[in-house]
């Protein structure tokens, strides 16, 4: 391990980059800042120095000072596709689209086998608005890294984007066939086949009453009810010392009343050691159910081995969650622990559980596919990973809480 304290301001300068670089794969990002500094001080045109210096900035949110770093190892070794291609990155994060197109079309001149270059080139081009151009970007990353999930990902919403639904179905499959039961994969292929109008395939993949589980579980031993184990977990839940309001630039926000907890299984006694062992039954008892179909892609690459990760949501009042799928979970799960009056009324819908609404930032045309349950104390669901899924608006009259605990199945 690189110790930058070691090598000192006096350390000859390619040591000093060398650990900067290091430190800065380990995550200590001050370490090599001052790594750097000091490597700069000595090397005032070294290209490298002020290269790492801007990674080093960068990792450190310092984004202006970044850029900074990054334009004069360009001018110092305008020949150096790396720096091109980091200068852009730097510069799609902060929106500004037209440049970043400009430092990648740059990289891309001196070094065109990068993958990742052609598909932040085809982000850049989206941005502006240039479908085809993006397309024709995010294809030239696929040609160099056949079936990589990021790029699979961003030309199927584009062609989707460009109403070119039967291409992305194509290439969905080439998707899914190096990389089998991918859950985005699969979930992006049900957008496309709706949009597509081909509505056998899209019954076979988004088939609510075959792959959709509703059971209601039993109080288990120790509690005389399911109100009294559900008291427990809710007060477990409530008094979790990592319930909290994510930040808005957070994957797991959704709206301002929306609480989480990070993972909560690892209990050794307790309501939630409880309720793990049942989730672990259930899940098993899942795919016992399910029994054996290799020519169903969910079916076909189920995990052989597993963990159950969960968390706890907690609407307070009122809120929703918007269309999403959990990228590391092969199956997923809602066990509900608390539910307000107005989640049950069956007009109304409010803070129902609904799948197969697919998020609004995908350009879709056509109605999709959905079901709504209804949750209730004691109800638990499962349903494939691959299912956008989502929590109906609602608002208590009077301001009752929403609490349900979430869980995937991560394949191990």
């Amino acid at each position: 391990m690189t110790d930058v304290v070691k090598l000192g301001p006096g350390a000859p300068v390619p040591a000093l980059v060398k650990g900067a670089r290091a430190l800065l794969r380990q995550g200590r990002v001050a370490g090599a800042l001052r790594a750097c500094e000091w490597a700069i001080a000595q090397a005032p045109d070294n290209p490298e120095a002020h290269f790492h210096h801007g990674n080093a900035l960068k990792a450190d949110g310092q984004l202006d000072e970044a850029e900074i770093a990054y334009r004069r190892a360009a001018t110092l070794a305008p020949n150096a596709a790396p720096v091109w291609h980091n200068l852009g990155g730097l510069l799609l994060a902060s929106g500004r689209a037209e440049q970043a197109e400009d430092a990648f079309r740059k990289t891309l001149a001196l070094d065109d086998r990068n993958p990742e270059t052609h598909r932040n080139l085809g982000i850049a081009l989206q941005a502006q608005d240039r479908l085809d151009d993006a397309i024709d970007a995010y294809g030239s990353a696929l040609n160099r890294a056949p079936g990589w999930p990021s790029a699979s990902s961003n030309l199927v919403q584009a062609l989707l984007a460009a109403d070119r639904a039967k291409e992305a179905v194509v290439i969905c499959d080439e998707w899914l066939a190096a990389n089998p039961g991918h859950v985005e994969g699969l979930a992006l292929k049900c957008c496309c086949l709706n949009e597509a109008g081909d509505k056998k395939a899209l019954g076979e993949l988004l088939d609510f009453d075959r792959f959709v589980v509703e059971r209601t579980i039993d109080a288990p031993q120790g509690y005389e009810s399911i109100d009294a184990f559900n008291a427990a977990l809710a007060d477990f839940v409530l008094s979790h010392p990592t319930l909290k309001l994510p930040p808005e630039s957070d994957p797991t926000y959704h709206h301002p009343k929306l609480h989480i907890t990070d993972e909560i299984l690892g209990e050794s006694e307790g309501p939630m050691a409880a309720l793990e062992k049942i989730m672990n039954d259930c899940v098993e008892d899942y795919w016992s159910r399910m029994g054996e179909d290799p020519s169903h892609p969910f079916l076909a690459n189920k995990p052989e081995s597993w963990k159950i990760s969960a968390w706890s949501v907690v609407l307070q009042g009122e809120g929703n969650l918007v269309p999403h799928i959990h990228l590391d979970g092969y199956l997923g799960g809602s066990y509900y622990v608390k539910v307000p009056k107005d989640v049950m009324n069956k007009k109304k819908k409010q803070g129902w559980f609904e799948l197969g609404r697919p998020p609004e930032e995908l350009v879709l045309r056509k109605k999709p596919r959905v079901r709504a349950l209804q949750p209730l104390p004691g109800k638990m669901l499962q349903f494939p990973g691959y299912f956008y899924h989502r929590t109906t608006p609602y608002q208590s009259a009077e301001g009752e809480i929403r609490i349900t605990i979430a869980f995937d199945v991560v394949p191990t």
